[in-house]
């Protein structure tokens, strides 16, 4: 995983992974049992356009809640984006990830998170997405491996 050169508005980062097809990595942000094994403690989804999550990290106090927007399998997942424990946003924040094949074994994801304000709040917060999506890929690419945090 790695950050692609992008505005300020928009946190771009790209990566690609060892999966047979780009349904089973969609698999990977969709099927609660597989999301828990890489990114949070606890998994809620209605998997549908419209449908509703709740991620959540008891033992800190976190709920990451969202309504999914795009919901296309292998192809296209998008959500909107609110943590409970953070302020308000005046926009909500929007993740579109697009999934494609890049060769007979791997995927590439495309994970764009946003929007940013040009504020000094919103470059740390934006800077704080960019490290936290590269942390919970590199998770989800060492599962293979049998090397998850």
């Amino acid at each position: 995983m790695h950050q692609v050169p992008s505005g300020f508005e928009l946190a771009v980062i790209v990566g690609d992974f060892d999966a047979p097809t780009t349904d089973e990595i969609f698999e990977e942000f969709t099927v609660p049992e597989k999301l828990i094994a890489w990114w949070p403690k606890q998994a809620e989804l209605e998997p549908k356009v419209g449908g509703s999550y709740v991620f959540s990290w008891p033992e800190q106090g976190w709920f990451l809640r969202g309504e999914y927007l795009a919901f296309a399998p292998g192809r296209h997942l998008a959500f909107t984006w609110s943590w409970d424990h953070e302020p308000a946003r005046p926009e909500p924040q929007r993740v579109d990830i697009w999934f494609d094949r890049v060769h007979e074994s791997g995927t590439r994801i495309g994970i764009f998170h946003g929007p940013f304000s040009d504020t000094p709040e919103d470059a740390a917060a934006r800077q704080g997405v960019v490290e936290g999506w590269i942390h919970f890929c590199m998770n989800l690419g060492g599962l293979a491996a049998g090397k998850v945090d």
